[in-house]
């Protein structure tokens, strides 16, 4: 296997120009277009406007690991393609703007973060830094959230790899004051999935783990952000951090002299966090929010081509800032339900009754509805 990939070496140019190609689409109505059967060597739901790029793809996803790999192709081939697509990842849109969804610049970033998330694996101790160093600096960028969701998978695989190197830059940059809001939800996302989710054994080895609280340590402040998905999201961590560093089963100490110290603060948030009832509405919702990231699936050659494609024929996973966002809608309609004005309870009402009876739910539900709205006018 340690021949594996060395022809490829002098077409390494050729070889990132097509990891991001794009197939033309076709105008229904166009003359003389020919499209052909989609090859049995490609995922089946694989793209027509990602034929091209697929292969490409596979002939990556069938390269040997690391240590069985030649090191003249892993440098010379591998490593060098990554430094490219990555230089190319890390663009930087207009100030104060985003990049146009469907054009070629927006089509050219989320296929290099694609490619940069099967390539994952070739990252080696010997480029991480550089590599940590450019991926963070560029979730500054103002991106759409189909493109931050493949950079906080890359950057969560990276961390899972290499978690000295990663793990650290991320601690840094949590801790920064100076954070856009964009960049504090994705590291957020990125820690909460290394922290609480399904791969903080890849992470921290003890609970011990001074990274644990420098992490905590950054995402404290952002329970006060003015923006409800960055405060969703770090209370859910708190909530879920705060019991590793510190006894959360000790009781409140109310002597003045000791509720300062760090740990009785800590405590007192997460007893809010934990008693406030718009707090535990919120995170009862959430509960399986770092559960639901499957990054192994999505740096494989099947994952990445099995997502669905959007109107501009690109990938279009759903990122979890949406379900944040429709959470805390959520929770908000909740909260405030007894706040609305009667008529306006009432009309909910009907209109609940309404579209039960074109549902045409089960009678015993109907019944319940009805004297729902009874008991309702009662009231009135």
């Amino acid at each position: 296997s340690g021949e594996v990939g060395l022809s490829a070496i002098p077409y390494r140019d050729d070889i990132v120009r097509l990891l991001l190609f794009k197939e033309p689409k076709f105008e229904e109505s166009a003359s003389h277009q020919s499209v052909t059967e989609k090859p049995d060597a490609l995922p089946e739901a694989t793209h027509q406007s990602s034929v091209t790029r697929a292969f490409v793809m596979s002939f990556f996803s069938k390269l040997p690991a690391v240590g069985d790999l030649s090191n003249t192709v892993l440098v010379e081939l591998v490593q060098y393609v990554i430094k490219r697509v990555l230089d190319l990842a890390c663009l930087q849109p207009a100030k104060g703007k985003a990049f146009i969804s469907g054009s070629d610049e927006y089509a050219r970033i989320t296929r290099s973060w694609q490619a940069l998330c099967l390539l994952s694996r070739f990252v080696t101790e010997d480029i991480a830094q550089q590599v940590a160093d450019k991926a963070f600096s560029a979730l500054s960028n103002n991106l759409h959230g189909e493109i931050r969701y493949f950079m906080e998978v890359f950057l969560i695989q990276s961390t899972r790899i290499h978690p000295d190197v990663f793990g650290t830059r991320l601690i840094e940059d949590i801790q920064k004051p100076s954070l856009t809001l964009q960049q504090v939800s994705s590291l957020l996302i990125i820690g909460g999935n290394l922290t609480i989710g399904r791969y903080s054994c890849d992470f921290f080895r003890s609970s011990k783990d001074v990274r644990m609280k420098g992490f905590l340590v950054g995402a404290l402040p952002w329970l006060s952000s003015t923006q409800g998905f960055s405060r969703a999201i770090a209370q859910l961590l708190c909530h879920s951090l705060i019991p590793q560093v510190v006894d959360v089963s000790v009781e409140l100490d109310r002597d003045e002299g000791n509720q300062l110290k760090d740990e009785s603060v800590l405590r007192s948030v997460y007893t809010f966090l934990e008693e406030n009832s718009d707090m535990s509405r919120l995170r009862k919702k959430q509960e399986d929010f770092f559960q639901t990231y499957d990054v192994d699936s999505v740096t494989t050659l099947g994952g990445l081509l099995s997502i669905p494609v959007g109107d501009g024929e690109e990938a279009n996973p759903e990122h979890k800032i949406d379900a944040i966002k429709e959470c805390l809608a959520e929770t908000y309609d909740e909260a405030h339900v007894e706040d609305a004005p009667v008529w306006k309870q009432m009309e909910d009402l009907l209109i609940n009754a309404d579209c039960n009876q074109a549902l045409g739910e089960e009678e015993n539900e109907g019944i319940e509805d009805e004297a729902q709205l009874v008991n309702f006018q009662r009231k009135i």
